[in-house]
């Protein structure tokens, strides 16, 4: 049976947590209000893939506008 400490539960959702506002930080500064609406109902009921496709997508169109 596998048993997972109370330390163990916090700092996945701390984790978590840090990721999941991290990413609606960066999508509300870079998209405009549309596009943050959509990005933040995925980041909210995807949290771990929202989260991280959002950082993803900000850092790549990031370096793109960067390099064009």
């Amino acid at each position: 049976m596998l048993f997972i400490s109370s330390l163990g539960v916090t700092i996945f959702v701390g984790l978590l947590l840090i990721l999941v506002i991290t990413a609606l930080v960066l999508a509300a500064k870079s998209e405009s209000n549309l596009r943050f609406l959509i990005w933040g109902a995925i980041i909210l009921f995807v949290p771990f893939l929202g989260a991280i496709a959002c950082i993803i997508n900000y850092y790549v169109t990031k370096n793109k506008i960067k390099s064009a």
